[in-house]
């Protein structure tokens, strides 16, 4: 395998027109502008090195890296504003749920609300009264202190 040594030839934007040279074919070079670019022109074997199309501009890529890491930096950041936002909208949320245990007539709300979720028996004046008389076992209702023990849910009431 053989091996080389690539040489770029370098010179002002000032400089590359006053020389008017031709690079070779597959020749690289480089301009230097007053704006601080360095532009890189591949020769032809033909034509003057500024009539050359540039092949690549440093400068350019930096600003086109740049503007992509702005609106990389604000698309993120936006992303996680409404994040947030749509975490605040679901912790102001508030979903309830009541139940009704069908044996004892003891009445449950659960739900969320600020973000936290709640599981309670209702107190008496929560509920809606009953319109159509007694229970089965003759009562006419009440509260769990009233009712006696009822069944363990594996809840914990949360007030």
């Amino acid at each position: 395998m053989a091996t080389a040594t690539v040489r770029v030839k370098k010179g002002t934007t000032a400089e590359w027109i006053e020389s008017r040279r031709v690079l070779d074919d597959g020749e690289m070079g480089l301009e230097l502008t007053t704006d601080g670019h360095r532009i890189i022109r591949i020769g032809n074997g033909a034509t003057e090195f500024m009539d050359l199309p540039v092949s690549f501009d440093i400068e350019e890529v930096r600003e086109i890296k740049k503007g992509m890491d702005d609106n990389a930096k604000t698309y993120y950041e936006d992303m996680v504003k409404r994040g947030e936002e749509y975490i605040a909208e679901i912790k102001a949320m508030a979903t309830t749920i009541e139940l009704e245990d069908e044996a004892t007539g003891i009445k449950y709300r659960m739900g969320l609300s600020g973000g936290t979720m709640y599981f309670e028996e209702m107190k008496k004046e929560d509920t809606v009264p009953d319109a159509g008389g007694d229970t089965e076992g003759g009562e006419t209702g009440g509260s769990s202190e009233e009712s006696g023990e009822t069944e363990n849910t594996g809840q914990e009431e949360n007030e």
